[in-house]
């Protein structure tokens, strides 16, 4: 099933489309079936996949356990991020990169620069396979019931039966599990899914992401950040303990010789059209202060993770969007001027 025909399915199923985002009517269900058709994957197979990205990636996964998932980028020299993602280990030769799908192309060509010298194979699983959500109240426990899978939680992986083939199962917090199938499979399996919950909006999905300070690039973002903006230092996305691996050197420097004058703060602003990614932010005045990541509608108007100027921030001054709209900073649910190495 190719795109369009999963759009009209969709569309049969009550979605209304804007772009690649499906949108559905609000409930209050204790659970909800998100479509997640925005994400992509990155497969790495091959025997020497782990020691392949080891030595590109800024998060470890030597010791990152079979079946889990961590936060990660991969950088250039420079040390800017060209791709942030999840990376799921479901063992050494078997790893997947989930992370949205305008940016999933420019992941794979950036690592295949490096790929011909390991025994490792990428692919970008773009019309052959599907993301699907589950959100909501006690959601790794109602996949384990639906899905009949072994027990998880948050950053655990699991596999699950598609009619003979593999689907994976990623729980990304108690709340919210990510579910990659077969696309041939996926109308099946929303379908069962669908007696079960109430379809939602990816909106919905995206918000509680950008209530956890979780940051995804995007094509328009790729290159812009070092890591410690994005305040991956803080969500276990950088190791400071592995290897090396590309742009350490710059990611290194910043953390032990001085802090990164930028940061990643979560805000809201009033409701219209949807900032776009690396969209600039200013302050009082006409310079740029920084880049917007992320951007979804909610009930209270926009909400957005954007990287912004420390300084500026700390003065109090205005911030708004190019085109006047004020943004009111929210609170992050963790500490953004922690020291990891503390």
């Amino acid at each position: 099933m190719d795109r369009q025909q999963w759009q009209d399915f969709l569309a049969n199923a009550g979605a209304r489309w804007e772009g690649e985002r499906a949108h559905f009517p609000e409930t209050e269900a204790d659970l909800h079936l998100v479509d997640l058709s925005p994400l992509g994957a990155v497969s790495v197979s091959g025997p020497d996949s782990q020691k392949f990205l080891q030595g590109q990636l800024t998060c470890d996964l030597v010791n990152l356990p079979d079946g889990h998932a961590t936060p990660g980028t991969h950088c250039n020299p420079k040390g800017r991020a060209i791709s942030a993602f999840s990376a799921l280990k479901v063992d050494q030769g078997d790893l997947l990169l989930r992370l949205p799908r305008d940016l999933a192309g420019t992941a794979k060509t950036a690592l295949a620069k490096y790929a011909v010298f390991f025994k490792t194979e990428l692919t970008e699983l773009a019309d052959s396979h599907r993301w699907l959500g589950l959100q909501g109240r006690d959601a790794t426990a109602r996949a384990q019931q639906l899905l009949g899978l072994e027990p998880i939680t948050a950053g655990q992986v699991a596999s699950f039966d598609c009619d003979g083939e593999r689907g994976l199962a990623e729980a990304l917090n108690e709340q919210q599990v990510a579910l990659l199938v077969p696309a041939a499979y996926a109308p099946q399996l929303w379908q069962k899914l669908a007696e079960h919950t109430d379809p939602a909006s990816y909106d919905r999905w995206l918000q509680t992401q950008i209530e956890a300070g979780m940051p995804q690039l995007h094509a328009a973002t790729s290159e812009l950040f070092i890591p410690q903006m994005l305040n991956l230092h803080l969500l276990g996305g950088l190791s400071f303990k592995k290897g090396c691996y590309t742009g350490q050197e710059v990611i290194a420097r910043m953390q032990y010789r001085g802090a990164s004058k930028r940061r990643l703060y979560r805000a809201r602003c009033a409701s219209g059209s949807l900032p776009e990614a690396g969209s600039e932010i200013f302050g009082d005045g006409e310079s740029s202060i920084g880049n917007l990541v992320e951007a979804c509608h909610s009930e209270e108007g926009i909400e957005l993770l954007a990287v912004l100027t420390i300084a500026k921030v700390a003065t109090g001054e205005a911030l708004r969007l190019a085109d006047g709209r004020v943004l009111e900073i929210q609170e992050l649910p963790y500490d953004a001027e922690a020291d990891p190495l503390a």
